[in-house]
């Protein structure tokens, strides 16, 4: 039985995503779609990969087959499967789309609100420290869909008060509560984001959230922004560059940065794209940010432009010996961010096709900088880890500045 998703972006019916039984996830554009496509793996004119569009949907769902069986009981669906979560949660994911059944418009003008209680909101950041699979408790009013596989949950204030998002609400914040394993995490999250934005680089903004005997990292959503004469925001489209590339959820970790620097090339002549990008892989390798994967990156579709989106997910995890430390995105072979050189930038730039020295002036400025501010950087963390964190980026930093 075929099955159908319309996709409805920034209030306007874009077209459909198409299930068939043994066949690849399609998607139709409607005739009148605007230009800018919901992907850069779904071009309007151009061959699609056979797979694209059902990597495009996976990278909107929680990453593990645990997680998203959790989420189905959740939502109180018989299956975990994508059209299936997607047709129950679809009212409020990642970027501006709105996936619906088949059939259904928004119900933009009725927003259907139902407020979280302190007390609900405390025990959603317990669950999830205890168990980090509890994204949401069974039959939760709330609707979204996230993706990766940290727990979390997103919400929306209307306000300065929380509602739980659906179709209607859109969500405006995410909430990740931090395991109690890793000391610090959270402010260290805070703390990385908000020395980006002192270095110069857009950074999404992050506080840590309080409420009864619970805290967890809260950071307002980019890829929302206020309506006019409305207390809600509007959904603007997003898409990080594994949907960008055209790869699943399980390839996020394969995807190179002169594959991304490639495809952002692709969809902007100046080069501004490509170009911001980098600042943020250098950024995220001074701090000591294995983590940085293709998910970790993504770019905002507009109907008149495509730009990078601000820095985020952006955590110091060399801090934390049980994570892995090695790049997600080598550069130009580097393995780690304590080996990355000048002269690692430099080669990593004659792969792009762009003018060394251009390169590793930029390099040298955010390195310069990051340095300066680094004491400072992260004086809210915990002593212990705030000393640890100060001389691994001192050392990435004086790394960076050195030919070898």
């Amino acid at each position: 039985m075929t099955q159908i998703l319309e996709a409805w972006l920034e209030n306007r019916h874009t077209g459909q995503f198409v299930f068939e039984p043994d066949a690849p996830v399609k998607f139709r554009y409607d005739a009148d779609a605007p230009d800018t496509p919901i992907s850069l793996s779904l071009p309007r004119n151009a061959r699609v990969p056979r797979n694209a569009a059902g990597r495009f949907l996976e990278n909107l769902l929680p990453d593990s087959v645990r997680m998203r069986s959790r989420l189905a009981q959740a939502y109180d669906i018989k299956d975990a499967s994508t059209y299936s979560l997607l047709a129950k949660a679809g009212g409020d994911l990642a970027g501006g789309l709105l996936l619906l059944p088949e059939g259904k418009s928004p119900q933009i003008d009725k927003p259907f609100l139902n407020p979280i209680l302190d007390r609900d909101l405390a025990d959603r950041i317990n669950s999830i420290k205890v168990d980090a699979d509890a994204w949401l408790a069974p039959k939760s009013p709330a609707r979204f869909s996230l993706a990766g596989t940290q727990g979390k949950f997103a919400m929306a204030n209307i306000d300065g008060d929380w509602y739980w998002s659906n179709e209607s609400v859109p969500s405006t914040h995410i909430v990740k509560p931090g395991a109690p394993r890793l000391e610090g995490i959270e402010q260290a999250e805070i703390a990385a984001l908000r020395l980006a934005s002192r270095v110069g680089l857009d950074a999404v903004s992050a506080q840590l959230l309080r409420v009864e005997d619970q805290q967890a990292f809260l950071v307002e959503r980019f890829d929302r922004e206020r309506r006019k004469d409305s207390t809600l925001k509007a959904r603007l489209h997003a898409e990080d560059l594994a949907q960008a590339m055209g790869y699943g959820p399980e390839h996020k970790y394969n995807i190179t940065v002169e594959q991304s620097f490639e495809k952002l090339s692709g969809a902007d002549d100046q080069g501004l794209l490509g170009r911001a990008f980098l600042d943020q892989v250098i950024f995220n390798t001074l701090i000591g940010n294995a983590d940085a994967h293709a998910k970790n990156y993504s770019v905002l579709l507009r109907p008149d432009q495509v730009t990078l989106a601000p820095l985020y997910d952006t955590v110091p995890v060399a801090m934390y010996s049980e994570y892995e430390q090695n790049l997600a995105m080598r550069i130009a072979g580097a393995r780690q961010s304590q080996a990355v050189s000048l002269s690692h930038w430099r080669k990593l730039a004659r792969r792009l096709a762009l003018d060394p020295d251009e390169l590793t002036s930029r390099v040298t400025d955010i390195a310069t900088a990051v340095g300066e501010l680094n004491t400072r950087a992260w004086s809210e963390l915990p002593e212990k880890q705030a000393v640890l964190l100060t001389t691994l980026v001192s050392r990435n930093v004086d790394k960076a500045l050195s030919v070898r």
